[in-house]
């Protein structure tokens, strides 16, 4: 397994694996934002590839808010194949996105996940994350 930076010829298999937890991306959508992020510097997508398939998916932005010293990381979207789950391919993500977070001198890295990931959830906590606050969402559109 291979984890790499995604590129323009992945976008129709990320798509693919935001679908299977229910995101509808259009692969225009997706190669238009991770454009505007790279050129940004504002983060970074990785892809997890074996066998010449692309397995898994994470996106980390990096922040920089006004009120503490440093920068954080979000993960947005951390998926993998629902076929390879369990066979360490998340893992092997989370490493590039703490890893990158750290290159840019993130202090910590933060994510959000479903209150019905439970299986998600047990992952994050045996990979060193805990749970820390509630999130509130309000939806513009």
């Amino acid at each position: 397994m291979t984890i790499r930076t995604a590129v323009t010829e992945d976008l129709e298999r990320i798509v693919h694996l935001f679908g299977q937890l229910g995101y509808l991306a259009e692969p225009e959508q997706v190669e238009k934002q991770l454009h505007a992020m790279r050129c940004g510097s504002l983060g970074q997508a990785f892809v997890a590839e074996d066998c010449g398939s692309t397995v898994g998916v994470a996106i980390v932005h990096i922040m920089k808010p006004l009120h503490v010293k440093g920068s954080w990381a979000l993960l947005s979207a951390l998926v993998v194949d629902d076929q390879c789950r369990g066979s360490g391919v998340g893992a092997h993500l989370l490493t590039a996105a703490e890893r990158f977070a750290m290159q840019h001198g993130c202090s910590q890295i933060e994510l959000s996940s479903s209150i019905a990931r439970t299986r998600a959830h047990l992952f994050y906590e045996q990979n060193g994350y805990e749970e820390k606050r509630m999130r509130f969402v309000k939806f513009l559109l």
